[in-house]
């Protein structure tokens, strides 16, 4: 029993722990393009962990975490009760009777880790199904920001190694997707169909 509950308490946060990373610092301004520059750099990471938009998306998903977690808590619960219920009754019972009761304890055991293994796998879609959004709308920002400044290429920045501050655009990024989009909606239906969907 405990190594369920052990492995419930992790539950989402393997999705969560994916996108986080630490606090943005106050925004530095903005520097222009230097001329000739045709290129400029983004460090996504940042700009999928800070903004507001992915700010909402984490605490979507802790609300969820907890409301699971609380639910597998009572079924747990439920099954420690059944299990000392058949304890009291192991004298009275008969062995054919007692073996039965053994069986729908495991059935129950089984039922409970197959919970919690579904409800970790619909954290997770639903958490990379918010966060490819929010990765989409990051993009189209950084298309029009490059458009703006007429870049030919956009890198991120864990595909550079090593650039001058002038090309680093994560900060305007960040800022613009501030403006644009505040929240992006956790879909739990669509996660739960798809999780469902593929026991069947």
């Amino acid at each position: 029993m405990m190594t369920i509950k052990n492995a419930v308490l992790m539950i989402g946060l393997s999705a969560i722990a994916a996108f986080s990373a630490p606090a943005l610092a106050a925004d530095a301004p903005a520097v222009p393009a230097t001329t000739g520059t045709t290129f400029g750099i983004v460090d996504m990471n940042k700009v999928l962990s800070t903004t507001d938009a992915a700010k909402d998306i984490f605490s979507q998903m802790d609300v969820k975490r907890k409301e699971y977690l609380a639910q597998l808590s009572k079924e747990e619960d439920s099954l420690h009760a059944f299990q000392q219920e058949v304890e009291k009754e192991k004298a009275t019972l008969s062995k054919a009777a007692f073996e039965e009761k053994g069986k729908v304890f495991e059935e129950k055991y089984q039922q409970l880790q197959k919970n919690g293994q579904s409800r970790k796998e619909i954290l997770d879609r639903a958490g990379e199904g918010a966060m490819n959004k929010l990765r989409e709308k990051a993009a189209e920002i950084v298309a029009e920001v490059a458009k703006q400044r007429h870049y030919s290429a956009v890198f991120t920045q864990n595909a550079v190694m090593m650039s001058t501050p002038d090309l680093d655009l994560t900060d305007i990024v960040i800022a613009q997707l501030n403006k644009t989009v505040k929240s992006i909606p956790v879909d739990w239906a669509a996660a739960t169909a798809a999780t469902n969907g593929k026991k069947k």
